[in-house]
């Protein structure tokens, strides 16, 4: 029982503290942001283009536009892949509830985060609230409970506990 607890607790807290990292995150102003994800974006040059500063001024800012973009959107589904990684565990950790339940739980937590955590953007200068920001957060967090849930599955599956609703700690 006080094992149950410890768990419940320890995801939570988890799941809490990633959601506050995020909210950190968002709240950088567009330069603090672009500061971070040019720094990322720079190193990624330096290995991908060993001749980088030979190129054109029109190439280079083509190579740095398409870098950015895929470490930005990169960025948002790997910070919700965590957090529906933590909001599945945290859900699983309690022992109420069937497994479907608990991934759709998971779900909308993170969906309903994603959604606030757009509209938090909205108001950070310089920041903006996009649909498709959403659409690759959620996408991220739905794929970590998708996977997460079905090697669950496995495991129960291979115990023979598929019909039961023990929980996996």
């Amino acid at each position: 029982m006080a094992r149950f607890k410890i768990n419940v607790v320890i995801w939570y807290i988890l799941l809490l503290g990633w959601m506050g990292f995020i909210f950190i995150m968002s709240a950088q102003t567009s330069q603090e942001s672009s500061n971070v994800s040019g720094g990322i974006v720079s190193k990624l040059i330096a290995v991908f283009y060993n001749k980088f500063d030979l190129l054109s001024d029109e190439k280079q800012a083509e190579i740095t536009g398409i870098f950015t973009v895929i470490v930005r959107k990169s960025a948002h589904f790997l910070e919700y892949f965590v957090l529906g990684v933590f909001s599945l565990l945290s859900a699983v950790s309690y022992n109420k509830y069937s497994y479907k339940i608990k991934g759709i739980y998971a779900v909308v937590v993170c969906v309903l985060y994603s959604i606030s955590d757009e509209i938090h953007q909205f108001f950070v200068p310089g920041r903006a609230c996009r649909f498709m920001d959403i659409c690759i957060d959620s996408a991220g967090s739905i794929t970590a409970i998708l996977l997460l849930s079905f090697l669950f599955y496995k495991k129960r599956k291979k115990s023979g506990e598929t019909n039961a609703k023990k929980e996996i700690n």
